[in-house]
């Protein structure tokens, strides 16, 4: 079996080289790209079955990779490596067609999971597209053996006045009855005189279906119809039901418009009738063999999504845990520090160390700030003066409030800024610089 051959891009050459290491022990084929533009080069010399790549890279960045991957081979699985500060940009990436992705840093055997189930993914997508092309190819036959059929009945209906063979008359003023000796073969008959009764046809019909039959003869001799035409069933010599099509048509009618006489044919379709229920049954098969399958895709589909809400509820952890933390462990450290007598160059370094903290925390508390927007002015009034320190009771007598008043306040501005089922001190929280 050949070997899953895989494109890995990072522009960290530790990253790039220890993965491909690894990647080959565990008996991939792959091939390293140093960047986006080197990776789209690559792609467009030869199809790989998986493209693993870095989204933040200088150039041609994942995005980059990723169009070039579906433009070129659609059938290429990719996974996104990204960090959690580009969470959002990863779930873009899965919108435009991406696969998979993990953050960063990744554990080897994380990696292997995806790569796993990307495969996976991609084998069942093409075994349903094998499937469905074989379905098409059923249908095409069927369609064929219809054009057959069709091309069998015009050939028939030129044969009622003229072959000889299975042809059947039938005169219905005196009730005469004439089988040609093909007629009696189709059945294994070698002798006519073994079923020469008048009465033969009618006893040789599949019980289930004499009474249509005769009825439709009947209506054709009514002259209800242009011409007789039935599918049945009748036993043979060896006691086998045979399917038999038969066609005729009246050759003389009375006054009233009576028939009185009808000539015709029929053709053994046993055959046919076999392979249409063979195919019928084919056909159901493989669009059950579909649903399950689709039905299989649909529950990776779920589970990816529910993977990809609890990455969501996960960076929203992480971001509350980083700005309260930040709070707590190092912004009263820094202003005690700002607050002493430094020298210019220290305080340059903390004035360094306070914008790096913020450079770290602006993305978390962006998001923190946006939720202070769905205060009322009464909870931001409150908030401001939780924020300096002040307890439930001095709040209230700043505001003229009841302390109950002011506590459902205080529960509201919780649950606003989703901190309700969290340990999170709400001072705390309030005090970050958004």
């Amino acid at each position: 079996m050949a070997q899953t051959s895989i494109l890995f891009i990072d522009d960290e050459e530790v990253i790039r080289t220890s993965f491909t290491r690894e990647l080959q022990a565990e008996h991939f084929a792959v091939t390293a790209a140093a960047d986006g533009s080197e990776a789209v080069a690559a792609l467009r010399a030869v199809q790989f079955d998986l493209v693993i790549t870095d989204l933040m890279m200088p150039g041609v960045d994942g995005f980059g990779v990723l169009k070039a991957a579906k433009e070129l081979s659609p059938q290429t699985s990719v996974i996104i490596l990204t960090g959690y500060g580009d969470m959002r940009a990863a779930i873009d990436a899965l919108r435009l067609g991406a696969d998979d992705f993990t953050l960063k840093p990744c554990e080897m055997e994380e990696l292997l999971f995806r790569i796993g189930r990307c495969l996976e993914k991609r084998s069942l997508l093409q075994q349903l597209a094998a499937q469905n092309r074989q379905l098409a190819e059923e249908i095409a036959r069927r369609q064929q053996t219809e054009a057959l059929l069709v091309e069998s009945e015009n050939r028939f209906r030129l044969a009622l006045d003229a072959s000889s063979n299975g042809v059947w008359d039938r005169n219905l003023v005196n009730g005469e009855v004439y089988f040609g000796e093909n007629w009696h073969r189709t059945l294994g008959y070698e002798d006519p005189r073994e079923i020469s009764d008048g009465q033969s046809f009618e006893n040789l019909l599949h019980p289930e279906d004499r009474e249509r039959v005769l009825a439709l003869r009947e209506a054709h001799a009514r002259g209800e119809t242009p011409r007789y035409e039935a599918e049945y069933r009748m036993r043979n010599k060896g006691g086998e039901w045979q399917w038999i099509l038969s066609r005729g048509q009246a050759v003389a009618r009375d006054a009233e418009g009576r028939a009185l006489r009808i000539i015709g044919t029929h053709t053994d379709i046993t055959r046919l009738k076999e392979a249409e229920a063979a195919l019928k049954e084919a056909r159901t098969q493989l669009e059950k063999r579909v649903r399950d399958r689709t039905a299989e895709l649909y529950e990776s589909n779920v589970a990816l999504k529910v993977l990809l809400q609890k990455r969501e509820e996960d960076k929203a952890t992480l971001a509350e845990q980083v700005l309260a933390n930040t709070a707590r462990l190092i912004a009263p450290f820094l202003a005690r520090l700002e607050q002493s007598r430094l020298s210019e160059q220290q305080q340059v370094l903390v004035d360094i160390l306070r914008a790096n903290i913020n450079e770290l925390t602006s993305p978390f508390a962006s998001n923190f700030s946006t939720k202070l927007t769905r205060l009322t002015p009464a909870e931001i009034q409150v908030a401001n003066l939780v924020k300096l320190g002040k307890r439930t009771k001095e709040i209230a007598a700043i505001m003229n409030l009841s302390p109950g008043t002011i506590s459902i306040h205080r529960k509201n501005i919780r649950k606003k800024l989703e901190l309700t089922h969290q340990k999170t001190n709400l001072q705390t929280m309030l005090s970050i610089k958004s």
